[in-house]
C-alpha cells in the first residue's frame, strides 16, 4: 500500500509540475489555438473565406507577439520546464520575438499579391503551415533535449517541404521534391550522431552536468564524428556550406512571401539550437570554433561569389542568404556578452533588410511578370519611390552606411576581433579577413538590381505604370527601420544589453 500510495503521489507531483510549467508554453499555446480556429474556419465556411482567414491569421500572431513581449518579466532566470525537454530564457523569448514579426510580414507581404493572395484565402491550408513552422522554429529556440531538438527541426522542414511545392506547378514540385531528399539525407545524419552522443553520455538533456562529463571521457575520433553528424544537421536548417544546395531552388520556385519566411525563420531557429549546443562543448573537448569558422568561411565566399552570376532576383537573394548565414556565425564564433549583443542585433536587422529585399522584389515581379534581372529594366524611372526603397534595402544588405546593415556587420566584426585579440586562435582572424572581402563582393551583385532600375532602358518605355498607394506605404514602412535603426542603434542596443544570456 505504501509502494503504491508514494507512486500516486509522485505521479500527482509530476503532473501538478507540468501544469504549472505549460504556463509558461503561453506563446506556444496561442499559435496552437490558432492553427485549430484556423482549421475550423475553413471547415465551416466554403466560399469568400479570405477575410476571415487573414483576420484569424494575423489577430492570433499579433496576440502571440503580445504575449511573448509579456513573458519577458518571467524569463530573469533561466528555468528548465517538462523535466528538461526545454527552456524558459530570455534569449528563446527574443527569438520567438522574431519569428512571430517573420510571419506577420509574410501575411503582410501575401495581401500584396493577388494571385497569392487567393491562393492564400482559398483555404487555410498555406496559413496553417506557415504558422505551423513558426510554432516549430520556437520550439527550436527553447530546446535542450536531443530528442525535442529533433522534434522541432522536423516540423519546420516538413512544413517548409509542403510550403514550397503545395500551388501547382512543375518547378515548384521539383524544388519541393529536392528540398525533401536533402533534408532527409540531413536529418538522417543529424539523428544518427544524436545516438552516438546519448549512447557516450546516457542522457538526452544537453544542459544535463552528466552530457558534458560523459563527453570528456570519449576518444578524440569518435567524439568529432558525432559531433559533426550532429552539428551538420543544424547547419542544413541554417542554409550555410555545404548544405547550401536546395536553396536556390527552392528561393526561386516557391512564393516570394513564403521565401521571405523561409530565409528567415528557420535559420535563426538553427542559430540558437547551435549557441545552446556549442555552450556545453568546452573548445578543449572539440575544436567547434574551427570547424564553424571554416563553415561561415565558405558560406561567405560560396554564397557572395555564386550571387555575382544570377540573373533572377530570388535566386540571387538566395545566395545572398548562404552568405548572411556565414555572418550570423560570426556573431557566435565571437562567444562573448559582446558577440551575443553582436548577433542578435544583427538577426533582428536581417530580419527587416531581407522582408524589405523581398516585398520590394515581389512588387517588381507583379509589374515584369518574374523576378528575372532583365524584366525590372527602367522600373525604377517609372516607380521612383520603390526605386530609392530598393536601393537603400540593397546598400544596408551590403553592409554600408547610412544604414543599420552598416551598425549590424560593425557590431559582430568588432566583437569578433575582441575575441581574437583575447584569444588569438587564427581561424578566427581568417574569419575576420575573409568577412570584410566578402562584404566587398556583395556589393557588386546587391547593387545590380539599382543598375537595372535606373540605368537600363525599359523594354515598354512609353507604358504607364501605376502604383498603389498602400504598396508604397509598406514599402516605407518595412525600410524605414533600417534608417532610422543606423542614427538610433542604442534604442535597440540598450535592449538587447538587458537581456539575461546566461544559458
Amino acid at each position: 500500500m505504501n509502494e503504491q500510495s508514494n507512486t500516486v503521489s509522485g505521479l500527482g507531483e509530476q503532473l501538478s509540475t507540468l501544469s504549472q510549467d505549460i504556463w509558461y508554453l503561453a506563446p506556444e499555446l496561442t499559435l496552437v489555438i490558432t492553427i485549430l480556429l484556423l482549421l475550423g474556419f475553413d471547415l465551416l465556411f466554403k466560399n469568400n473565406k479570405n477575410l476571415g482567414i487573414f483576420s484569424l491569421a494575423i489577430s492570433g500572431l499579433a496576440f502571440t507577439f503580445f504575449v511573448t513581449i509579456q513573458s519577458f518579466d518571467l524569463a530573469s532566470s533561466v528555468l528548465s520546464l517538462f523535466n528538461g525537454l526545454v527552456v524558459f530564457d530570455q534569449l528563446g523569448l527574443v527569438f520567438r520575438a522574431l519569428f512571430i514579426l517573420a510571419a506577420l510580414m509574410m501575411l503582410i507581404m501575401a495581401t500584396r499579391t493577388d494571385k497569392l493572395f487567393s491562393d492564400f484565402s482559398r483555404s487555410s491550408e498555406l496559413v496553417v503551415l506557415s504558422v505551423a513552422l513558426i510554432l516549430g522554429a520556437s520550439l527550436m529556440s527553447m530546446s535542450v533535449n536531443l530528442v525535442m531538438i529533433y522534434i522541432s527541426i522536423e516540423l519546420v522542414s516538413i512544413s517548409s517541404y509542403i510550403l514550397t511545392g503545395l500551388l501547382n506547378g512543375k518547378q515548384k514540385s521539383e524544388a519541393s521534391l529536392k528540398y525533401v531528399l536533402f533534408g532527409g539525407v540531413a536529418s538522417a545524419v543529424m539523428i544518427y550522431g544524436m545516438s552516438w552522443l546519448y549512447g557516450f553520455t546516457g542522457t538526452l538533456d544537453i544542459s544535463d552536468g552528466a552530457f558534458y562529463s560523459g563527453l570528456s571521457e570519449v576518444a578524440t575520433l569518435p567524439l568529432s564524428i558525432a559531433l559533426v553528424m550532429t552539428i551538420g544537421g543544424f547547419v542544413f536548417k541554417l542554409g550555410a556550406f555545404p548544405f547550401h544546395i536546395w536553396s536556390p531552388d527552392v528561393y526561386q520556385a516557391a512564393p516570394t512571401p513564403i521565401v521571405a519566411l523561409f530565409s528567415l525563420a528557420p535559420k535563426l531557429a538553427a542559430l540558437t539550437i547551435l549557441i545552446r549546443f556549442v555552450n556545453e562543448i568546452p573548445v578543449e573537448l572539440f575544436d567547434w570554433k574551427l570547424w564553424l569558422g571554416i563553415i561561415a568561411i565558405a558560406s561567405m565566399t560560396v554564397g557572395n561569389f555564386s550571387a555575382l552570376w544570377q540573373k533572377n532576383a530570388k535566386r540571387m537573394m538566395a545566395y545572398s542568404s548562404i552568405a548572411h548565414a556565414g555572418f550570423l556565425l560570426v556573431g557566435l564564433l565571437a562567444y562573448s556578452e559582446s558577440g551575443n549583443v553582436a548577433l542578435l542585433f544583427y538577426a533582428s536587422i536581417y530580419l527587416v533588410m531581407n522582408f524589405a529585399a523581398f516585398l520590394l522584389i515581389q512588387y517588381f515581379e507583379k509589374q515584369g511578370g518574374s523576378a528575372e534581372l532583365k524584366k525590372m529594366r527602367g522600373l525604377g524611372l517609372k516607380m521612383p519611390w520603390i526605386g530609392v526603397l530598393t536601393v537603400v534595402v540593397m546598400v544596408a544588405l551590403t553592409g554600408l552606411p547610412p544604414t543599420a546593415g552598416f551598425n549590424a556587420k560593425l557590431f559582430i566584426f568588432s566583437s569578433l576581433w575582441e575575441a581574437w585579440q583575447i584569444e588569438g586562435q587564427p581561424v578566427l582572424l581568417w574569419v575576420f579577413i575573409f568577412g570584410l572581402l566578402n562584404t566587398v563582393v556583395a556589393l557588386f551583385y546587391y547593387l545590380k538590381i539599382p543598375y537595372y532600375l535606373f540605368f537600363k532602358k525599359s523594354e515598354n518605355e512609353n507604358s504607364p505604370i501605376t502604383v498603389n498607394k498602400i504598396d508604397l506605404f509598406w514599402g516605407t514602412i518595412f525600410v524605414l527601420p533600417l534608417l532610422i535603426l543606423f542614427f538610433k542603434a542604442d534604442w535597440l542596443v540598450g535592449f538587447l544589453n538587458s537581456i539575461n544570456f546566461v544559458l
